[in-house]
């Protein structure tokens, strides 16, 4: 009976807005694009390693080097920007190595320019399914001010990105399989992307699916129950996260960030999912982003799902499309819906 119905979600052509497709590849990525810079060596291979093992995907390793008016003028000798440029291929180099001597497929690139820019078309180039970032460890991206990788790059990327802040540890809960998965939501915004790339993406890790709703100051006093908040969710996409992996949902009071965050620390959660706030939040101030909070301050990786997104094969295809294809619907041009989790 399960496997029937299995069959019946997996033939279908679309899922919820997005192809099923699309879904497997996010959720079992054949390419994962890891930024490095440079000096995040130690956390960024860990966590390439473990997430690339899962699916035994090839990794492309990549850094952008900044141009040279972003040197800080505070150096007494500024390095040439082509010694800059060896010197950064050389670390990539080195680093993939390892990770080709481990048995990974792995790709070394390093361009010049501007990091917002690069990072993502390096992403559709590739072709890639998932990036890796790590928060604290990008100096040419938060030189100035760190909020400039969370309102900036994220919204760039159409991707899944998985952020891993200053206070993950290096493997998740000492390597051993993932037992945890928790996707934080608001009501007042589309669950249904979200809670279909959860349920997969618990079921490929093999983990029990949380789905955390906070519920603050002046919320639906109807909507404070789990079988409240399931009656918000689309039927067909619940049924379906039931089936795919064990889930049960969970409502908290508080503040967003702070609820999330200890739900996070207190149940040894293994990933974090959020949904991007969207290009509509780089006016935002690093106090009030929920996103940026949570991220910068999580004790595990916390994926963020972009808002809008092309399926790999039209990644691919040259820029000049007239319309940009969205995951969450068939176009862009009359899609106005604002996914975001604050």
């Amino acid at each position: 009976m399960l496997a029937s119905q299995f069959a019946a979600v997996d033939a279908e052509p679309t899922l919820h807005r997005v192809s099923a497709k699309t879904l497997r590849e996010w959720c079992a990525p054949e390419v994962i694009l890891a930024v490095t810079s440079l000096d995040d060596e130690m956390v960024i291979l860990p966590h390439a390693i473990q997430q690339a093992r899962q699916s035994h995907a090839k990794i492309v390793l990549a850094h952008v080097v900044a141009p040279p008016k972003a040197v800080s003028v505070h150096h007494k000798s500024l390095i040439r920007p082509k010694d800059r440029l060896q010197e950064a291929r050389v670390t990539v180099d080195r680093m993939a190595r390892q990770l080709r001597w481990l048995g990974f497929t792995c790709d070394s690139l390093v361009l010049a320019g501007n990091a917002y820019a690069e990072i993502p078309l390096i992403a559709r180039n590739y072709c890639a399914d998932r990036a890796i970032i790590t928060l604290d460890h990008h100096r040419d991206l938060e030189r100035t001010h760190t909020t400039a990788l969370a309102e900036q790059l994220l919204p760039e990327l159409d991707i899944p990105t998985c952020v891993i802040g200053r206070h993950v540890s290096l493997a998740s809960r000492g390597g051993l399989l993932t037992r945890n998965v928790t996707l934080a939501v608001s009501l007042d915004s589309d669950c249904d992307v979200p809670l279909a790339f959860a349920c997969r993406f618990a079921q490929e890790l093999r983990a029990k699916l949380t789905i955390l709703h906070v519920s603050g100051c002046g919320s639906d006093p109807d909507a404070v129950t789990p079988m409240a908040i399931a009656s918000r969710f689309p039927m067909r996409t619940w049924r379906e996260a039931e089936l795919f992996c064990p889930a049960e949902i969970i409502v908290r009071d508080g503040e967003a960030a702070a609820a999330i965050l200890k739900h996070a620390d207190s149940t040894e959660q293994d990933f974090m999912i959020l949904c991007s706030a969207g290009a509509s939040s780089r006016g935002l101030d690093c106090k009030t982003s929920v996103t940026y909070n949570v991220v910068a301050r999580s004790q595990c990786p916390v994926v963020v799902l972009p808002k809008q997104s092309r399926s790999n094969s039209e990644s691919c295809l040259e820029a000049t499309l007239p319309t940009k294809v969205s995951a969450f619907g068939e176009s862009d041009e009359d899609d106005t819906r604002n996914v975001h989790i604050a």
